[in-house]
């Protein structure tokens, strides 16, 4: 079919030629080399019927998807622009000037799309949602109307909506434009959006080329990107945020997650060890480094590590959490340390779902499979959106013989956490076990 709508584009062609006025000649020409994948063919062909002010709406929705084929997206979108104003249907040309704007990062035209779009469905949460990202990175404060509202029209959204608007509302309160767009790149991340996140942090280092923190953030959200999308590599944003405060924590932490990253575990060490001297009570410092050892293979001294943070922070039940997480990762004296590290971590944080999903873990790794099932049905019931906690499920089913529960939670778990780890885990399960 391709290849013979590329010829018939061709023949019809030639005999548009002879009578170059049959703009809908030109037109059927093109969008046979548009189905037969030829776009360039197609815009030369499209561009003759437009020349003579003859070509149809459908023709320029065309035209533009040829332009945006092939690279060209100011084209694509001047076509489909036009192709609206001659009677396109909005609900046609409006996701595709989305999804241009977008690319070109122009944010504001984004917007208007998404507006324009709300127009005709008021009450769709999604566009609610991107509207909601797309000002977060851009006017944070502005954002909240929309985020409240894609919560209150679905359930599934509710939570990332709720979090991302909370963490602009107490960045508001102190006035400064730089810190809100800081705080909330670093929400926009922490959803995954790191282009969006990139462009906040960006726009606050230009309000304040001296605000050492926004530099930091910038060159983490530099490394979740694609080099050419992110412009570097992040290594230069997080010196000039050290530059700028030698003491700043963040940008320790972040420049050894850089190191680590690069496979450079020596030099992580370093940084880290060079913050510990200036931090000496803080107890996230050696939990950090007590990550590195275990990266690089030293296990007894990784253990130690995060035992110190244990000791800086005794009623903490996250350094609890981490060593058993530890144990759990490397397999290191589970029974010894990492089932009392979980089970203290539980004690001081019942209604953790991320301290009970660890202890089930370690329950499960020494056959307690009952005792496993029961944590994880409490971490779901404490929070119903948190995936780790379904995945762990889904392998107890499993292993109970109940392979369409399993298979039922495995997909829950990968529509509540899109693109991350715990997802991509549940898939590989789900391929393995459901082929």
């Amino acid at each position: 079919m391709t290849e013979a709508a590329a010829q018939s584009a061709q023949e019809i062609a030639q005999i548009a030629r002879l009578f170059p006025w049959r703009t809908d000649l030109w037109e059927q020409a093109g969008q046979l080399a548009w189905q037969g994948g030829d776009a360039a063919a197609a815009i030369r062909y499209f561009t003759q019927a437009a020349q003579r002010n003859g070509l149809s709406p459908t023709g320029r929705l065309a035209l533009g998807d040829a332009h945006r084929q092939s690279g060209d997206l100011t084209s694509a979108i001047e076509a489909w622009q036009i192709a609206l104003q001659q009677g396109a249907l909005a609900s046609q040309v409006y996701p595709r000037l989305l999804d241009a704007h977008r690319r070109l990062g122009d944010y504001q035209a984004a917007i208007a799309d998404l507006q324009a779009m709300l127009e005709d469905e008021p009450d769709r949460a999604d566009l609610h949602y991107q509207i909601g990202l797309l000002l977060a990175a851009t006017q944070p404060k502005a954002s909240l109307p929309h985020l409240q509202r894609a919560g209150e029209l679905d359930a599934q959204l509710a939570r990332r909506a709720s979090s991302l608007a909370q963490v602009i509302r107490v960045a508001a309160v102190k006035g400064d434009t730089a810190y809100t767009l800081v705080e909330a790149g670093r929400a926009l991340g922490d959803l995954n959006e790191w282009e969006l996140a990139l462009h906040a942090l960006k726009t606050a280092t230009q309000a304040r080329p001296d605000y050492a923190e926004a530099w930091a953030f910038l060159g983490e959200a530099r490394q979740h990107l694609p080099l050419e999308e992110a412009g570097q590599d992040g290594l230069d944003d997080l010196r000039r945020a050290l530059a700028l405060d030698p003491k700043l924590l963040s940008a320790h932490l972040l420049l050894g997650l850089y190191w680590q990253r690069q496979g450079n575990i020596p030099q992580a060490l370093t940084i880290l060890r060079q913050a510990a001297t200036l931090y000496p009570d803080n107890p996230s410092l050696p939990a950090e480094i007590g990550r590195m050892l275990a990266l690089q293979g030293d296990r007894d001294a990784a253990a130690q590590a995060y035992q110190r943070a244990i000791e800086l922070a005794p009623y903490d039940p996250l350094y609890y959490r981490l060593l058993a997480q530890f144990c759990l990762e490397y397999s290191y004296q589970l029974s010894q340390i990492g089932l009392p590290a979980a089970r203290r971590s539980v004690m001081l944080a019942p209604n953790d779902p991320a301290a009970l999903d660890t202890l089930g873990q370690l329950l499960f790794q020494s056959g307690d499979i009952p005792g496993a099932k029961r944590l994880y049905n409490r971490a779901i019931s404490l929070d119903a959106h948190y995936a780790p906690a379904y995945l762990h499920l889904g392998l107890v089913y499993l292993m109970e013989n109940q392979p369409e529960q399993a298979q039922e939670i495995f997909r829950q778990t990968i529509a509540l956490a899109p693109g991350t780890p715990t997802a991509d885990h549940a898939q590989r399960l789900l391929q393995n076990y459901f082929p």
